[in-house]
């Protein structure tokens, strides 16, 4: 029965496990032979892939009364299974009793951390595990950073998300295409432009907030400060979105198309596009600070204006080019080149 326990849990069956489990405390033969901390584990994370965060609380119920203590491995599965009920905030207090947690169990807790709203705590957990406990193995921070991202900007925590990034960053890590979905997904944001009216209609009821766009040109920017590619999709959504805004968001998406490059284009400096009597203007350093100060940017834009590079990738160009699309102003000149 122990053999079998563990068995149907590991070939995903954990319906059967819990039943085999259940039968077998039941018998007066075995009883005795179940009150096992591992098998007691076993049944928790039974429970937990079922989603029923209640039976795994009485079964460690039935562990304390059976005398049997949890263990680190038992305190995560529980954490498991009150995630998977959506009982965050049970996850992140069980989480905080565990003492030296392992990898697992640390990576459970983060997800806990974000899902309960626990930025700070989450933040602070997971620069502890890059400057100096390193628990965690590499891909684990960085799905630790990707679940901070998503949540945060969920809950339009931008100063959690800018700090996570620019965490992310410093560690030497480069966003992945799950680190751009994770920002999307947060952030509720699309890579295609509505086609039908109805979306169009309900897009155009939707206005992002300064706070929104603002963000994704810092994204851009400290993307760019280390000369690292943009998701295609990730920035099609920025276009995509600053078509649905319209104004002042719409006209800088359409600058960022004439800024935007492929990984394997070469660089151009707008003085060697211009003739030798023409004086290059300062650069523009940053989207977002372009953004906030645009009134003291706009009187002198032209076309010896240098915005920053915006380095695409060239997977899906369709979809870019479909999004640029949205974004064109008919009729209008080149204001500005890329740097």
């Amino acid at each position: 029965n122990r053999a079998g326990v563990k068995g149907l849990l590991r070939a995903n069956k954990p319906g059967p496990c819990l039943t085999l489990f259940e039968s077998a405390c039941s018998d007066q033969r075995t009883a005795e032979l179940m009150e096992n901390v591992q098998l007691y584990t076993t049944a928790i994370s039974a429970a937990a892939a079922l989603g029923d965060h209640e039976r795994a609380l009485e079964l460690v119920s039935r562990m304390n009364r059976a005398g049997v203590k949890p263990n680190k491995k038992t305190l995560t599965a529980l954490m498991g299974a009150c995630i998977a009920g959506k009982k965050y905030e049970a996850a992140a207090n069980i989480f905080m009793k565990i003492k030296n947690p392992d990898s697992y169990a640390i990576s459970v807790g983060l997800q806990a951390l974000c899902l309960d709203g626990r930025f700070d705590a989450a933040l602070e957990l997971i620069t502890e595990q890059r400057s100096g406990q390193k628990t965690l193995k590499g891909k684990q921070v960085m799905a630790g950073y990707n679940k901070l991202l998503e949540e945060g900007l969920h809950a339009g925590e931008y100063d959690i998300a800018r700090d996570t990034l620019s965490g992310l960053l410093g560690a030497g890590y480069i966003p992945s295409k799950i680190t751009f979905r994770a920002i999307m997904d947060g952030m509720g944001l699309v890579p295609d432009r509505p086609f039908t009216s109805a979306a169009m209609r309900k897009m155009s009821d939707s206005t992002p907030s300064d706070g929104k766009f603002e963000f994704l040109l810092f994204v851009l920017d400290s993307l760019e400060g280390r000369k690292l590619i943009v998701d295609s999709s990730f920035y099609s959504s920025i276009l995509v979105l600053g078509a649905q805004a319209g104004g002042l968001h719409k006209r800088i998406a359409s600058l960022l198309t004439r800024s935007r490059k492929s990984g394997k284009q070469k660089e151009i400096s707008v003085c060697e596009e211009e003739s030798p009597d023409e004086a290059c203007s300062t650069p523009i350093t940053s989207w977002e600070e372009f953004l906030q100060d645009y009134s003291s940017y706009k009187e002198n834009l032209g076309p010896s204006t240098v915005f920053p590079t915006v380095r695409v990738s060239t997977k899906d160009f369709g979809r870019v080019l479909a999004a640029e699309q949205g974004v064109a102003y008919r009729g209008g000149g080149r204001v500005g080149s890329r740097r």
